[in-house]
């Protein structure tokens, strides 16, 4: 990741010279900070999610001026996907050929119905973005601005006791309806539970219960089946016995009876 290193710095320096803030979100600080608590080896995190307070899509195509103008020894990122109704874009450098990058739009998320895709509102702050995420130990923000802005480079921004909550080893839910509005957050928390040997929350566990008695459940399993299948795909990743332990969470969960 210390390779990245650079072009996350082009990064900041752009957003802090258009007035913007940009972080790091997701797997990379959660496996990071997890490291730092645990003492123990995870395998590098390629993936890299990036927030900004602003349009992600609009940002990127300014970072290409920016970076032409700005930096010597200046090579030109792909763009490789980007999703304007949900304000993200995904790039690629030719020099990190390893790391896919994702830069999202800080916004706010509405379900007009249980699993459906949400509808999305670009906002400018990062305090109304995070309940949009599954899970606290998820929202934790690792800043890549420049040393004269608020947060500098490298500093953690908790703004949902996230950091609390890695600390005691908890999954936790950011609100009562985050399963029905989206149930591919129950195999996520399966898969966090058995990798990181973590407990899920009471409230929370209370809450996938309740998913679980749905009258629309299996309705919600087929409407999103494939992104199902993925999640899956990444519990089969697991090792066998943390594979076998979020599977068997899972089981449980499906047999009970919805009505």
């Amino acid at each position: 990741m210390n390779s990245l290193h650079p072009f996350l710095q082009d990064i900041g320096a752009a957003a802090f010279s258009l007035g913007h803030e940009v972080y790091i979100v997701g797997g990379y600080v959660r496996n990071k900070l997890y490291q730092e608590f645990y003492a123990k080896e995870l395998p590098e995190t390629y993936d890299i999610d990036l927030v900004i307070n602003t349009n992600a899509i609009d940002f990127t195509y300014k970072l290409q001026r920016f970076v032409h103008e700005n930096t010597d020894d200046h090579h030109t990122f792909e763009i490789i996907e980007e999703h304007k109704q949900f304000g993200t874009i995904k790039i690629k450098h030719p020099h990190y050929p390893k790391h896919n990058i994702e830069l999202a739009s800080t916004r706010t998320e509405v379900y007009e119905e249980p699993a459906a895709f949400p509808k999305v509102t670009l906002v400018d702050n990062f305090k109304d973005d995070n309940p949009r995420r599954d899970f606290t130990i998820n929202a934790l923000l690792e800043s890549i601005n420049p040393p004269k802005s608020s947060h500098p480079f490298g500093e953690i921004v908790d703004h949902s006791s996230g950091i609390n909550d890695l600390r005691k080893g908890l999954i936790r839910i950011f609100h009562d309806d985050s399963f029905i509005e989206d149930p591919t957050r129950v195999y996520r928390a399966a898969r966090f539970m058995a990798e990181y040997d973590f407990k899920i929350e009471d409230h929370t566990l209370s809450l996938i219960e309740k998913a679980a008695q749905h009258p629309d459940r299996e309705k919600w399993l087929d409407k999103r089946k494939n992104r199902f299948k993925i999640e899956m795909e990444r519990i089969e990743e697991l090792s066998e016995q943390k594979a076998k332990l979020a599977k068997e969470f899972l089981s449980n969960w499906l047999s009970k009876p919805s009505f």
